[in-house]
């Protein structure tokens, strides 16, 4: 990896942060990508040259291709591209107004395939390369309270596997990442702002889990990586029997709400 430039949306939050971190280590150059300039300026000060800030909402189009002009122009192309920004307005679906769709969609859907179109022609020109997306396990099995994120991340599951198998051809290797639930601010605002229970059933990862999950995925070309595995493959299995993950969400339902109860105490 050492060399190779790798783009990473949302660098200025937790596990964006973690990601430039790894890969600066191994000897990455970086392009950091944050719709808030001060947190942004702030992460890329750590790597001098290495890094490049851009400040970039990914929902606007002009803003995404601005920023691969300027990676290119900076470092003369791009290796990896990690969708890694993201938003969740929790709320009950009969609730949700048509601002907090667009918003999630925008953020979560819409952003990674605005960053995908620019960064295929970088990658076929350079011969190849990786793009990794972070989505969730509500990705993978359904999250109450967060109807429009689920389908959000459900999206990006698809989008991912299907692009695994076109990019194929060009040697760009596609993967996507499921982490459960991850301590960072974002975990916080659930908390507070009707999050789901389910969010809380299990203790927290760490972004630098996640972190490692990415480099995993892209050194082994994996399509998939679960944090934790375990979860993963058991939510993936679930999925085959949807009867009983009605019958059984009101159950873990009952035992998220009480450990975000105590997440809320400690926090």
């Amino acid at each position: 990896m050492k060399g190779r430039v790798a783009v990473i949306t949302g660098a200025a939050g937790g596990i964006g942060g973690e990601i430039a971190a790894l890969f600066h280590s191994k000897g990455m150059r970086l392009v950091l990508a944050d719709i808030d300039k001060k947190k942004l300026w702030s992460a890329a000060s750590a790597y001098g040259k290495d890094a490049l800030a851009v400040k970039c909402d990914i929902t606007k189009p002009a803003e995404v291709k601005s920023l691969f002009r300027r990676a290119l122009k900076r470092f003369g192309g791009i290796d990896v591209l990690v969708n890694n920004a993201g938003i969740i307005v929790p709320n009950l679906f009969e609730n949700c107004t048509h601002r907090e769709v667009d918003r999630q969609v925008g953020v979560n859907l819409m952003g990674p395939v605005n960053c995908i179109m620019e960064a295929v022609p970088l990658l076929k020109s350079r011969g190849g390369g990786s793009i990794v997306t972070i989505s969730s396990l509500a990705g993978i099995v359904p999250e109450t309270y967060s109807s429009i994120y689920t389908a959000t991340k459900f999206a990006l599951r698809g989008l991912g596997l299907t692009l695994h198998i076109e990019l194929k051809r060009h040697n760009i290797h596609v993967a996507t990442i499921f982490p459960d639930s991850v301590d960072t601010p974002m975990l916080k605002y659930e908390a507070e702002h009707g999050g789901s229970p389910l969010t809380f059933r299990a203790p927290p990862q760490s972004p630098a889990a996640v972190a490692a999950a990415v480099y995993r995925a892209i050194a082994r070309k994996k399509p998939e990586v679960c944090v934790p595995a375990l979860d993963g493959f058991l939510s993936k299995l679930m999925m085959a029997f949807p009867r009983f993950v009605a019958w059984l969400w009101p159950y873990f339902e009952r035992q998220g709400l009480k450990k975000k109860e105590a997440y809320r105490a400690k926090n």
